[in-house]
């Protein structure tokens, strides 16, 4: 999915595989809700990347900080970025969720991206 040559569990891939059965515009249409004002900016991929660590990392700041190879403090100030550009808090699981499946959806691309 990320272009790595990482061998990762099916198990580790099921919403991924969820999101990918689901059709491009249903994707697109879920970005563009959850995540519109995210994409505007131009360190988009760093907050994608950070929501992306925050959740695989059971919320937990410095094990996303690990994951991403920075300091605590830089996922700390991106973390309020995007909250401040959703208007949601990230330490609210829906928000998260929402968030991170439409990280993933927009990692899965398509042609009307």
């Amino acid at each position: 999915m990320d272009g790595g040559s990482t061998v990762h569990s099916i198990g580790d891939l099921r919403v991924h595989q969820l999101l990918a059965a689901v059709s491009q515009s249903a994707r697109t249409r879920l970005l563009d809700l959850t995540a519109a004002r995210l994409r505007e900016q131009p360190d988009w991929p760093a907050l994608r990347d950070t929501i992306t660590a925050w959740c695989e990392s059971g919320f937990n700041l410095v094990r996303a900080s690990t994951a991403l190879h920075i300091h605590r403090n830089t996922v700390v100030y991106r973390m309020n970025k995007i909250e401040q550009l959703t208007g949601r808090p990230l330490r609210e699981h829906r928000t998260a969720m929402a968030l991170y499946l439409a990280c993933l959806a927009d990692r899965l691309g398509g042609p009307d991206r």
